[in-house]
This record gives structure tokens, sequence and C-alpha cells, in this order.
């Protein structure tokens, strides 16, 4: 196999027989009278309830839940994310949502598009509701005939009557004076099924990747006059080289992480990394790759070969004196001459 072959072209957590490539959403809904919730990943795949309201009438126990949505640009262009709520035949219907991935939406931000259908709603979402066939009409109407939702007066922070004032956990990610109480329809005293559809790529940015593993701050590092040109066999996906080490130039400590209100918490705090200068290496191809994490995938072209990383501990010894800091370490770090070996 040619080491482009081999190159790791889009990080996704891999399974033997696929590659899945997920988000996670967290959801805070509820409704006036009941909810369930659908995924929707189109081209005729089968709608999925991925939550059913477990409180029944009792609106004013706002629901908080959680699913995955498939981030590949190829699912992104045809799914999407519902609530189909119960119309009871009173004139206090309502639902107030929030979906948070890589983006929120919410009741009155624009994404949801609402649908009142002619099915007769009956039963509570834990023991009844649409069954399977009704839910592929529901959605399928949705996406055809989804018109901009009916917003009731006043903001969920404000107090709509006749539900006052709620709590959502996810409030603080959305525009406070916009989230609104929503509807199919100002005629609320149908006793149908009302559906608010948004598409998945309104919640979620195709190709954002979630991977496992450790995250690490790195530091340029000044004296380390230990090591005297180590000599080691290295090979890796763009080949193999006989390499000779130099100073050690950045330690690298585990790290926690607070990206898009996500925690990624530290898994091992004694496994740090030191990196070496690499003083003599033999010459790499360069490639175009294509690269992805949980900020943005991209597109780049490697270059030389910079560093060497291994596993290390750590020990605090006395600290540097006041007044006499470390000298700050360059961005781009001044380099021994490399003189290329024989590629091997």
């Amino acid at each position: 196999m040619s080491i482009l072959k081999k190159t790791l072209i889009s990080m996704c957590l891999m399974s033997a027989s696929t590659i899945v490539c997920a988000t996670p959403i967290t959801a805070n809904v509820t409704a006036d009278n009941d909810f369930i919730v659908v995924h929707s990943p189109g081209n005729g795949s089968t709608p999925t309830v991925v939550y059913r309201g477990a409180n029944g009438s009792n609106w004013k126990k706002i629901e908080s839940f959680k699913f995955d949505i498939d981030n590949s640009a190829q699912s992104l262009e045809t799914c999407s994310v519902s609530v189909i709520a119960w119309g009871d035949g009173a004139v206090s219907q309502g639902m107030a949502a929030i979906f948070k991935g890589d983006n929120t939406i919410y009741t009155g931000s624009g994404h949801f598009k609402a649908y009142q259908s002619t099915t007769p709603s009956s039963g509570w979402a834990q023991t009844g509701g649409p069954n399977a066939s009704q839910i592929n009409a529901l959605i399928a109407g949705s996406l055809a005939n989804g018109q901009s939702p009916y917003l009731l007066p006043g903001s969920v922070a404000g107090g709509t009557s006749p539900w006052g004032t709620m709590n959502f956990p996810l409030a603080s990610n959305v525009n406070a004076n916009n989230f609104r109480w929503a509807w199919s329809t100002s005629n609320l005293a149908k006793k149908t099924y009302s559906v608010f559809t948004a598409a998945c790529g309104d919640i979620v940015d195709a190709g954002a990747v979630h991977m496992p593993g450790e995250h690490f701050q790195c530091y340029g590092v000044q004296k380390g006059d230990a090591l005297r040109e180590e000599t080691i066999m290295i090979e890796d996906q763009f080949g193999k080289t006989r390499a000779v080490l130099g100073k050690p130039v950045l330690l690298c400590n585990p790290s926690s992480k607070i990206h898009n209100d996500k925690m990624y918490k530290v898994q091992n705090e004694k496994r740090h990394m030191v990196c070496y200068d690499l003083i003599k290496h033999s010459k790499v191809e360069n490639y175009n790759l294509e690269i992805n994490n949980q900020f943005a995938p991209d597109q780049i072209v490697n270059d030389q070969r910079e560093l060497f990383c291994v596993p290390s501990s750590k020990k605090h010894l006395k600290p540097v004196k006041p007044g006499k800091p470390g000298k700050p370490f360059p961005r781009e770090m001044k380099r021994a001459e490399i003189k290329p070996l024989k590629q091997l």
C-alpha cells in the first residue's frame, strides 16, 4: 500500500465496517400537551423517535435529553429534526424548544418550520401518540408544507400566559427576547398533531468531528542539555527514517478544554509529552491532506519533519526566581541545520 493511501485523510471514529462521525445534541423541550422528537435522515430512510415526552400533561417540567446527528456533508443535505406536539382541542397550545449542537436553534430563532396536520392526536407520548406510519406521514407533510410558525406574544423568559416563567437549562445560549412559545397556526384549538421541523445543518456543522483522546497544551522550553544526539528509527504514515534527536524544545501538559459548552476532561494527568528537535532525518514527500477535528475541517500540505514527541513524566522543582522569567520561546524555533539522510 502506498504512503498516500496509508495517510489518514479524515479523522473520524472507526468501527469494523463503517465510519461514524456524529455530533452530540443537547435539547430542552416542553409542549402543552405532550411531544416526541424525531430524527429523519431523509433519502427514504425511516425516521427515528429519539425522545418521548415523559411528563404527560405536566408541561411545567422542562425535559432535557441528548441524541447524536451524523455530521457528514452527505447526511446533512437531507437530515431533519422534528418536534411532534399534541393539540388537545383547548385554546392554550404551545411548544418551546432549544437544540444545541455546534450551533443553537430555538423556537423564535427562525430555524423551525411548522405544519398543522389533520391527524387526530391521542394518548400520551409514553403510551400512545402517532404510530410509525403516521410519523412518516407527519414528517413528509412538514417537509413539504412547513410554514413559519405562529409565535405567541411575549418571550418564554418573560412569562408568556398561560404558562408563566419557565427555566430552560440551555436558556443562556439563546436570545431571550426572541425565545418564544410557538404553534403551527394561530388556531390553537385543534385536536391534531403539530410538527415543528428544522434542518440538521442548522444545528450541526458539516464535518466537525469529536475524536476521543487527550488534549495537550504545549510550552517552549529552555536548558535541557542532558541528551547528546540520540539516534532512533522512526516510522509513521508518511514513511520511515533514521533520525538524530537534539534538545527538548516543547513540553506538553495534559489539559482540559471547554468548547461550545462541552467539557473535555484530562484523561491521564501523569502522562505529559516532551518533543525533541530533529537534527538529522530523511526527506519527506509532500501531500495534499484533509484534516478534521472539533474546530473545523481544513486542507493542508505536510512539510518536513520537525519534532519527535515521547510520553514523559514531569516533576515540579524549585520555581524560577522572581524578576528572572524564562526568555519567551519564539514561535518559529531556530533550528539546527538539517542534514538529510538517504531515504530508507
